[in-house]
């Protein structure tokens, strides 16, 4: 069989567009994880990278299988570090942002898969792409990735495409310093933070999108020494898009409603929570990061975060998001020391903990 694979991969380089398309398509029905044959792909990914990259950018149907099999490689790590590389990452970011590419959302996808290596991201985050009329005029691949994410909403930039898994591309690269710089700082063509690009999906009907931009958001939390900048209404206001999914039809005390952000004022009686207990959790691990810094417990505090969290509290089924909203609580609640005030690292003083 390993003579066969190595005689079929042969033909990928084949001069005749008819032979790649169908050595590409036989080669496709080795390519799933669960077939007997994928690992003998797998070690050959140095040889089937490069080919099935060049036919991606040929007929629809060539490129369809190439990308497919190259997804399914790329759940094996070793492979997502062959990507590591210019002129790869460029080949597989100019599917994603042409407007009229059929396989825009598998190269999407395929870029999702990549960016689970710290090597393909840290590739990513200084990547320069050739310019387009189509999208902003900025040779920084992640510039170009962004607007094509916010102007693909509902296939608005290309039919073909909704562009959903970009959003997992953003959450993977905000694990890291450079990640998070890049969404809180201001992009040179038109001066707004990426993250107040984005952060708008935090609702969007599609979980992909919304889960993505979720765990975005929470990756910059990270950044304390930015929490200033993530909290100011001024600049990001990313704290009602935080706060939103978690909000329900709750009428609130006239009070505190009118210190809230006025993004979750007055939701009506159709609002609904997140329905996945997974991104609920996201966003109040995004919440309890927030709270880590005096600042930011603050800025909370202010804005009247408590009342939300403790009705949040009263309907919550999700353990894990009932400890994690008990735990934002307290730290709302407790008493800060003169340490606490200094030192953003401190937290409020325990023995000051109350019931929610």
């Amino acid at each position: 069989m390993a003579e066969q694979l190595d005689e079929l991969i042969g033909f990928l380089e084949s001069p005749r567009s008819d032979v790649r398309e169908v050595a590409v398509g036989y080669l496709s029905g080795f390519s799933s994880p669960a077939s007997e044959n994928f690992q003998s792909l797998v070690t050959r990914a140095d040889k089937l990278v490069p080919k099935l990259l060049v036919i991606a950018h040929e007929a629809p149907m060539a490129a369809n299988s190439a990308l497919s099999i190259l997804i399914n490689m790329t759940t094996e790590a070793k492979v997502c570090n062959c990507f590591a590389d210019d002129e790869y990452l460029s080949m597989v970011i100019r599917l994603i942002v042409s407007s009229t590419c059929i396989v825009a959302d598998l190269a999407a996808m395929l870029l999702s898969n990549l960016t689970k290596a710290e090597s393909v991201c840290r590739i990513l985050s200084l990547l320069k792409n050739p310019t387009s009329l189509d999208i902003c005029n900025s040779p920084l691949a992640l510039d170009q990735l962004t607007d094509v994410f916010v102007k693909g909403m509902d296939k608005k930039y290309n039919k073909n495409a909704h562009y959903g898994y970009l959003a997992s591309v953003f959450a993977d690269i905000t694990n890291y310093p450079y990640g998070r710089r890049y969404f809180l700082s201001e992009s040179i063509y038109d001066g707004k933070l990426p993250i107040t690009k984005i952060m708008v999906f935090s609702e969007y009907p599609e979980v992909i999108r919304r889960g993505g931009v979720d765990s975005t958001m929470k990756n910059v939390c990270f950044d304390k020494e930015n929490h200033k900048l993530i909290l100011d209404p001024h600049k990001t206001n990313m704290l009602p898009y935080i706060l939103l999914p978690l909000c329900g039809p709750e009428e609130y005390e006239t009070e505190d409603m009118d210190l809230m952000p006025e993004e979750v004022q007055l939701l009506g009686d159709e609002k609904s929570r997140e329905s996945d207990p997974r991104l609920r959790a996201t966003l109040l691990e995004a919440v309890n990061l927030l709270c880590s810094t005096y600042d930011g417990r603050e800025f909370l505090r202010a804005k009247k975060v408590y009342p939300i969290l403790r009705e949040l509290h009263k309907s919550e089924s999700d353990e894990t998001c009932s400890d994690l909203c008990y735990r934002a609580v307290q730290l709302l609640l407790g008493n800060e020391s003169n340490e606490t005030k200094t030192d953003g690292n401190d937290k409020p003083d325990a023995d000051t903990f109350e019931e929610i």
